[in-house]
């Protein structure tokens, strides 16, 4: 019993030696060594790295090209995304805690930088529990909305070349996700023509974008995706729900 609480009393000593330093660069192994983990049609890959005890530099390299839209949402929604994933793990709330800083820098597919900006514990927000929900856990909805918020700071965002605004993109009770899209008043006839419905439905489940929506968001446990195009007023003109069964 004697040597158990030595070998416990000297783990315990270790562990309270280590300097802030000393869990900075632990924290960096833990990241590059998990880093494959991360790697999905959104993230080519990305890397962790440290010069001092105060700063720690995250580089993210995307798949998404600096001109899209889809790009300008994601890649500006990322450094919350990646600042809550953070905070869910142990050691790295705890550097949080004691002031270091993450330097985030997000490349675009032709090595744009996009985003560059460092994240304290005075900028990050309250962390959903990322580390349950990779050990397989399901957001409820009001947790997915926590996540969708990085997204909806950015929002609305208009899409150049239609005109066409893309509100909202929220969770309802049953974890499905609503798109919400404001139209040109341009656009409201062909919304409104007969059979636009199968017609827009059919050309959307062809896109390689909805198939990447459902295998990314699984884990979240999202069920279908609901699309809403508003009028300028809001009056909605049109819905579009789209099931994993209408991909088969």
């Amino acid at each position: 019993m004697k040597k158990l609480f030595t070998i416990i009393f000297a783990s315990l000593m270790l562990m309270a030696c280590q300097t802030k330093e000393d869990k900075v660069q632990d924290f960096v192994k833990m990241y590059n060594n998990s880093s494959s983990m991360m790697i999905n049609q959104m993230i080519r890959s990305t890397k962790a790295s440290s010069t001092n005890a105060d700063q720690v530099n995250i580089d993210v390299n995307t798949n998404y090209q600096s001109s899209d839209l889809e790009s300008e949402l994601v890649s500006k929604s990322l450094p919350e995304l990646i600042a809550q994933a953070i905070k869910s793990e142990k050691s790295g709330k705890e550097l949080f805690e004691s002031g270091v800083k993450f330097n985030l820098k997000v490349y675009s597919a032709d090595s744009k930088l996009i985003i560059d900006k460092m994240i304290d514990k005075n900028n990050v927000n309250q962390s959903v529990d990322f580390k349950s929900i990779a050990e397989g856990d399901k957001p409820n909805s009001n947790e997915l909305n926590q996540i969708l918020e990085a997204f909806n700071k950015n929002l609305p965002m208009v899409d150049q070349t239609t005109g066409t605004k893309i509100m909202s993109i929220k969770a309802d009770e049953n974890n499905n996700l609503i798109y919400t899209n404001e139209v040109p008043d341009s656009y409201i006839p062909m919304l409104n023509a007969e059979g636009a419905d199968k017609l827009m439905k059919d050309e959307m489940i062809k896109t390689p974008q909805i198939q990447q929506i459902f295998k990314q968001t699984a884990v979240l446990g999202v069920n279908n995706l609901k699309y809403v195009y508003t009028d300028s007023k809001g009056k909605v003109i049109k819905e579009i729900v789209i099931t994993e069964s209408d991909l088969k």
